[in-house]
Parts: structure tokens; C-alpha cells; sequence
């Protein structure tokens, strides 16, 4: 991992003392596994497995991984993705400007109720 890895990667302690800690970070073009997996949860979460349980080829994930426009972030417990969300980076025609908007975001049902979702959200700035 690089410092730049590094840098889009955080540690929340959630409240309860015996909770796990959470580590947030931003699915970068070398981890098509760690993407794969949060499709994954997607797919449990939507109860849509069949629309995310075949992923694209890696080939195309890294691509996407690795472009301009496109931003995917785990919250990750013990190394198991349990949420995550995904955005797009749209550039503005009305001023110079680019705005994200949050296409997918998820937690894990035995997750929930518990600031993930917000962790993530609050990824968003560090990552764009």
C-alpha cells in the first residue's frame, strides 16, 4: 500500500467499547477482489444477488477502478467488507465544476444502525 493508499484509508471506532473497529477506505485498481466482494454485499443488501453475483471481468473492473469518473469505497470489519457505496464524478455543463452522486450504498443487515453509512458518506470529499 502507498502513501496515497494510506491516505484514503481511516480507522472509526463505533461507540461500543466491544464493537470491532471499522477501517473505511477507497477501492483502488489493485484490489478487483475487495470490489468483488463488495458486490457481493450489494447483492445480499438489494436482495439482488443475481444482478450483482456475476461481476464483469476483472479486466473491466480495474478500468473502472482506475478512471477519473468513478469512485468505490469498502467500510471493512475484521477484513470482511460489511457496506460500502459507489459514485460517479459528473462534471457540470453550467459552471466548472464537478458534482458526485451516490449510485450505490449499502451496509450489511447484522451492520446496520451503527454510523457506517455515514462513515462512508463522509469518505466522499477525500476521495474526489
Amino acid at each position: 500500500m502507498n502513501e496515497q493508499d494510506l491516505a484514503v484509508q481511516q480507522e472509526y471506532s463505533l461507540g461500543n467499547t466491544n464493537e470491532l473497529k471499522l477501517s473505511i477506505q477507497q477501492i483502488v485498481p489493485e484490489d478487483v477482489a475487495l470490489m468483488e466482494a463488495l458486490l457481493a454485499t450489494f447483492g445480499e443488501a438489494f436482495d439482488e444477488v443475481e444482478t450483482y453475483g456475476n461481476p464483469p471481468s476483472a479486466d473491466y473492473l480495474r478500468q473502472l477502478l482506475d478512471s477519473d469518473y468513478f469512485i468505490a469505497i469498502a467500510a471493512l470489519k475484521e477484513g470482511e467488507v460489511v457496506g460500502g457505496l459507489t459514485a460517479y464524478e459528473l462534471k457540470k455543463f453550467e459552471q466548472e465544476r464537478s458534482e458526485i452522486y451516490i449510485y450505490d450504498l449499502a451496509v450489511a443487515a447484522a451492520h446496520r444502525r451503527q454510523g457506517i453509512a455515514t462513515a462512508l458518506i463522509q469518505k466522499l470529499p477525500v476521495c474526489s
